[in-house]
């Protein structure tokens, strides 16, 4: 499989189909519109798009069905109007012979600390005494050590705007599109700095997600719920369930991964599901992962259920020769198939062309126009997207010429 990501971040989640030309090359049109706020971006993905991907020998798309979209409240059934725009797609690519990868998309977990993804409504339970307080990295992520700045939100660029000012902390504070209100989060989270995704209220959200109880319960809810809706839908092939997870605890993840596959499974057996490394890159050193009954080595029955399944698919992000090399020992050792669903450049995507390994580069195209660029359009009614991870680097031809 080989093409690119057709993502959006923030409402309405997901493009339209309208529309009789394909969304262009726009390459870096921000550094000259940048400047006068008059930046443009595409808002569909109709059939044109579909046949420039095909024309280019590309036969698949990452598809973001981001959980924050999809079910904004805490019920049982996902959003009516998403639903809609999710079948218009799929009906489009089911008819066009394009294959897609369904995508849970989100940057540094949730909209409560400045990120994407992980729906309000599920933080507020997740850690709910941190809902619109300031940021702050904990234990042991806040250990002074040089190697552990990065991850400090205390480093981040911009943070200093609000610093701990509680009362700018708190501005929209429980509001679904916190992340694009509130000034603390603007003055930070464009450059999707990696210090937001390990800060206490996102590691408690992700603790909530993955470890046995209601939370876990609540993503494998809403991945079968995922599944029951595009049941019908035979261009939807395979499930990414969460986008660069920002855990190092890896054992409970991969216990989740595996309560979902089977969720999904049960629904559509034939589907593929990913399993995922913190952040999607296998960064840890095989004798620390081996060592047993610490989060950081899966349990023996969950890799034996990989290794034994016909459906998973290890999905891995931007990796360098070096990298690919390690996916190549994975999938060897556990009998499974990879899935580079975001890279960039010719290097990676070569390498994995090489290697026989499935990519898709991000991004397709420019599906955000929310901050300055833009002309600071109201939000949410007057944005498509969320300009989070940045957008001036789109081109619908991007490593077609590799």
């Amino acid at each position: 499989m080989k093409g690119p990501n057709v993502v959006v971040k923030g409402p309405p989640y997901m493009p339209s189909v309208s529309g009789d030309t394909f969304c262009p090359a726009d390459g870096d049109q921000g550094s000259s519109c940048g400047k006068t706020g008059s930046c443009q971006s595409c808002t569909t993905f109709n059939a044109a798009d579909v046949k420039h991907i095909q024309s280019l020998g590309w036969n698949a798309i990452r598809l973001g069905v981001v959980w924050a979209g999809a079910q904004p409240r805490d019920e049982g059934t996902l959003d009516q109007t998403f639903l809609d725009r999710l079948h218009a797609v799929l009906n489009l690519t089911d008819a066009m012979g394009l294959h897609v990868v369904l995508d849970n998309h989100g940057d540094m977990v949730g909209s409560a600390g400045c990120g994407n993804g992980v729906p309000m409504w599920f933080q507020k339970k997740a850690a709910p005494d941190l809902i619109g307080k300031p940021l702050s990295t904990g234990f042991p992520y806040n250990l002074p050590l040089k190697k552990l700045e990065q991850i400090q939100v205390e480093h981040v660029e911009g943070y200093d705007h609000c610093g701990d000012n509680a009362t700018l902390w708190a501005a929209h504070a429980g509001d679904p599109n916190y992340n694009l209100l509130n000034e603390c989060c603007q003055a930070m989270n464009s450059g999707n700095p990696g210090g937001l995704g390990y800060t206490r209220i996102q590691q408690a959200t992700m603790d909530h997600l993955i470890n046995p109880g209601s939370g876990r319960d609540d993503f494998v809810r809403f991945w079968r719920l995922v599944a029951e809706a595009v049941v019908d839908h035979p261009s939807a092939f395979a499930a990414e369930l969460m986008n660069e997870p920002m855990s190092i605890h890896r054992r409970a993840m991969f216990d989740t991964w595996r309560a979902c596959a089977e969720a999904i499974n049960s629904v559509v057996p034939d589907m593929s599901v990913s399993i995922a490394d913190t952040g999607e890159e296998p960064v840890f050193p095989d004798w620390l992962t081996l060592i047993p009954f610490t989060p950081l080595a899966i349990s023996q029955s969950t890799e034996d259920w990989i290794k034994a399944s016909n459906n998973v698919f290890y999905a891995v992000h931007y990796p360098s020769t070096e990298m690919i090399q390690k996916v190549q020992q994975i999938q060897s050792d556990w009998n499974v198939p990879a899935f580079a669903t975001e890279i960039g450049g010719c290097d990676q995507w070569n390498g994995l062309g090489a290697a026989n390994i499935s990519r898709t580069y991000w991004h397709y195209a420019n599906y955000c126009n929310t901050g300055p660029w833009f002309g600071n359009r109201q939000v949410p009614n007057n944005t498509f997207g969320a300009c989070i991870l940045g957008w001036d680097g789109s081109n619908s031809s991007h490593d077609s010429d590799c």
